[in-house]
């Protein structure tokens, strides 16, 4: 098979998306490599799915691969980047995607659960900042964190989830201030509504409606996919983006900002008899069955 050469503006950056074997994570590597950048998926346990995404990338850009990491563990994450360091030698992106957290109440959660979550998404977030930067340092690099639309508002079960985002949504902040004068640059991509298995299992049978009203009441008229979301966190990687450095961007389409509006949309075409509908099954939208950690 002959290599492929890169021909889009990411060419010859090398790019690590951790949480990369499915989701926002899956489609921000395929089209990373679609864009000339030779990507790098972690994965914790879904070795089958990561390979999938390589082979994908691959038929664009050359040198794609998948690496296992736990983000529970702190060993885990200081051997990714020993091989990183040894193999590559270098980075240009650090896109910080994965998460997993308990979907419950707050008053309802175990104290592992909080360790859990914060370790993910606050304490090995900054482990990989901490040694990612002799990789991009030298290249004037950039970190990518992706928060979510649970820390700017109310969603059932994702207290927790929201409160790591939120600080990591600083530390993106308090990194671009100590990190830029050294020419590294740190962003934060906050998606809205994006149609992925989690906010399948979230919504349980209520899942098509949905989507149905996704595609009624958002200003773009559409259900976001997780290929449509990957559109900004690719942009935020471009040299062109280094001016957008301790900003956290809002990658929603304006659904957000029309929530209200849409709210009172969506209220009007709500026929009588589905007021009080039967949630069970559906956690988000306050079912008593929630699903237990989801990646």
């Amino acid at each position: 098979m002959t290599e492929q050469r890169p021909t889009g503006p990411l060419d010859g950056r090398t790019v690590l998306v951790t949480g990369g074997s499915r989701g926002l994570g899956a489609a921000t590597a395929r089209r990373l490599a679609r864009n000339g950048a030779r990507v790098i998926v972690t994965y914790r346990s879904r070795a089958d799915e990561a390979a999938r995404v390589v082979a994908d990338c691959s038929e664009h850009t050359a040198g794609a691969r998948a690496e296992q990491l736990d983000l529970l563990e702190e060993d885990s994450v200081r051997a990714l980047f020993e091989r990183i360091t040894e193999r590559d030698g270098h980075l240009d992106v650090v896109i910080a995607n994965a998460a997993a957290t308990a979907f419950k109440p707050l008053l309802e959660l175990k104290m592992h659960q909080i360790d859990k979550t914060f370790a993910i998404s606050i304490r090995h977030f900054l482990l990989i900042a901490q040694l990612a930067f002799p990789l991009l340092q030298p290249r004037g690099g950039r970190i990518v964190a992706i928060s979510g639309a649970d820390t700017v508002g109310y969603i059932p079960g994702h207290g927790l989830l929201a409160a790591a985002k939120a600080g990591m949504e600083t530390l993106v902040r308090y990194l671009a201030c100590e990190l830029g004068p050294q020419g590294v640059t740190a962003v934060g991509v906050l998606p809205g509504y994006i149609d992925t298995d989690s906010i399948k299992l979230m919504t349980g049978p209520f899942h098509e409606k949905l989507v149905a009203a996704e595609e009624v009441t958002h200003p773009l008229r559409k259900a976001a996919t997780p290929d449509d979301a990957s559109e900004a966190v690719v942009l935020v990687c471009l040299p062109e983006a280094r001016w957008l450095n301790g900003q956290v961007i809002q990658n929603d389409g304006g659904g957000l900002f029309a929530h209200m509006a849409r709210f009172g949309q969506a209220w009007a075409m709500l026929p009588d008899e589905a007021v009080m509908p039967d949630v069970t099954g559906a956690p988000m939208l306050g079912g008593e069955t929630a699903p237990k950690d989801h990646n």
